[in-house]
């Protein structure tokens, strides 16, 4: 499949003036294809315009980025090596991201360590977990592309004192499954296996050595980068035409950025933005806890400003939320319980999964994981054995090839207890009071789990024989399962050159977006685990592929193609 610009574009632009039920006039919209409907938001209220007296520098160049992370900064890299001059602007300190984990496709570490895949039934998987409310050639557009450019990544951070490595912690169930496609960033010379250096040190792997590394990149080529430095307007003179810039600073003392090629959106998700994930992401608000680093910053200004121009949001509903048990306990693959003392499903599965169903729970959606004094033995066989694992449930870098490290699991659960996550207690009545849960029906609740476990068939929920392990032996512990809004997966609507669309699926002119504020990869309502890491993934993969085509390049000359086909 191509993805040249000049061919995307023509599709796109077909696109916009003939359906399925035959040709229909420029600038017809079927009610059929009219995008959710929000009235009444703050975004559809007229923007008032910026004197040109307000305006006190002016600065010329080719390509403008709007934010700096993880999207933003690979896309200020490419465009640059494709010959455009470029400048990023941030209205933060610092950049922003957070985690670890990286999605890529045939990458040189994955044959490096004779890792295969099936891509084409990842991609078939994909959209069967979004039912298909997707575009369809984003994901292959990511496939094809993503292995050249993770490499491209890893090119840069070696320069830097960074070695990716592939993750070992992916989940193997049978009927749930993760693909090893996950890859992480560590300091070289930091020994993954010594847990007194992997708890609490992130700042040693994952995307916070990397986006400082990108920095560094991106400073060392005299590419500025302007801090503290807030869009409020991208510029589009006429409604049909081409954007021309930004507006950016302070009411007062506005700097007016001129782009001759254009401007990438790459301000990430809107999370933190309560009003648009009202309007396009209700079940999202369920939450817990909600995280981003700069806190809170992530709040769709790069949305907002694209609607402001004539640009819309992806036209599925209730935007994908990724959502992980990342702000309680670790979860792990034992007994369940809710605010009732009552197990409420088959905890073999993933934790986006999880954390959905926690929120439909009794008193605001209270759960609990359970387990007894053998739970490290257990742990250890589930995920030396390849029976289970994957986020909050394995460890979290574990490398390609290594055995689960109980004195990791140790220390994490210590400070799990010191921070109040997990109690323990002698008897299972303790326990249920200090889980503030009735006594009566949480022994009742174990007794059966005990049961079912003897019997070796959970007839009650269906979960593997294999991981139901009774609850007998003092000391008991409870974990408190809390949800955490990582990021909104649902973006702007945006076709297969990167291009922020009208109404009308027209793309805008020399307007491009990457990475998380980009709509119309995932599906409606959830986001899909089955290969962790995929918002950092794409972030990296369009970022890079929006610089490129940004300068006017096509991506097919530049980055090499990986050939997905089924094994």
């Amino acid at each position: 499949m191509s993805i040249s610009r000049r061919h995307f574009l023509g599709s796109a632009i077909a696109g916009s003036v003939a359906g399925a039920a035959g040709a229909v006039h420029a600038g017809e919209v079927p009610a059929k294809w009219a995008e959710p409907k929000c009235t009444g938001w703050s975004w559809e209220k007229p923007v008032k315009p910026i004197a040109a007296k307000e305006i006190k520098e002016t600065v010329e160049t080719d390509v403008v980025v709007i934010g700096a992370g993880l999207a933003g900064f690979c896309a200020a890299l490419a465009a640059q090596e494709a010959g455009s001059r470029v400048i990023v602007l941030e209205k933060s300190r610092t950049w922003g991201g957070r985690g670890c984990h990286i999605t890529a496709f045939g990458s040189k570490l994955q044959a490096k360590e004779g890792v295969k895949v099936d891509y084409a039934e990842v991609i078939r998987r994909l959209i069967a977990w979004g039912q298909g409310r997707m575009d369809e050639r984003l994901l292959w557009q990511f496939a094809k592309n993503s292995g050249d450019s993770f490499d491209w990544l890893a090119d840069i951070c070696d320069k830097h004192g960074l070695r990716p490595f592939l993750w070992e912690g992916y989940y193997k169930g049978p009927t749930y499954t993760e693909f090893p496609v996950t890859h992480i960033f560590v300091k070289k010379g930091v020994d993954l296996n010594d847990a007194k250096q992997v708890y609490g040190k992130t700042d040693d792997m994952g995307n916070i050595p990397l986006l400082n590394a990108l920095q560094k990149e991106v400073e060392g080529r005299g590419i500025p980068i302007r801090f503290r430095t807030p869009v409020v307007r991208i510029l589009r003179p006429k409604a049909d035409g081409a954007v021309q810039g930004v507006i950016a600073g302070e009411a007062g003392k506005y700097v007016q950025v001129n782009a001759k090629k254009g401007v990438i959106i790459a301000t990430g998700c809107y999370g933190s933005n309560e009003e648009m994930r009202k309007c396009f992401a209700p079940f999202s608000l369920k939450v817990d806890e909600q995280i981003y680093f700069p806190f809170k910053t992530n709040t769709g200004d790069g949305h907002v400003m694209a609607m402001q121009i004539g640009g819309v949001m992806q036209k599925v509903d209730n935007h994908a939320a990724t959502i992980h048990l990342e702000a309680g306990a670790c979860s792990y693959g034992f007994l369940h319980v809710n605010a009732l003392g009552e197990r409420f499903k088959n905890e073999d599965v993933n934790t986006q999964s999880k954390s959905c169903t926690k929120e439909l729970q009794p008193k605001g959606g209270v759960a609990w994981t359970v387990y007894d004094s053998n739970w490290l033995k257990d742990l250890a066989e589930q995920l030396d054995n390849n029976l289970a694992g994957g986020l909050f449930f394995g460890q979290l870098y574990q490398e390609w090839g290594s055995k689960f490290n109980p004195e990791l699991e140790q220390m994490t659960q210590a400070q799990h207890i010191k921070d109040g996550k997990v109690v323990v207690a002698d008897t299972l009545e303790e326990l249920a009071d200090k889980m503030g849960v009735p006594r009566e029906a949480f022994v009742k609740t174990v007794a059966r789990y005990n049961e079912l476990a003897k019997r070796g068939e959970d007839v009650d929920f269906g979960k593997r024989a294999a991981l139901v392990k009774p609850i007998v032996k003092g000391p008991f512990y409870a974990g408190r399962l809390r949800s955490m809004l990582l990021a909104m997966s649902g973006g702007l609507h945006t076709d297969p050159t990167l291009h922020v669309l009208d109404k009308n699926d027209r793309p805008i002119e020399k307007l491009w977006v990457a990475g998380a504020a980009a709509g119309d990869y995932f599906g409606s309502g959830d986001y899909p685990t089955i290969c962790p890491g995929m918002n950092h993934g794409r972030a990296v993969t369009f970022g890079r592929l929006a610089g490129i085509l940004a300068s006017g390049k096509d991506p097919e000359k530049i980055v090499k193609q990986l050939a997905v086909k089924p094994l």
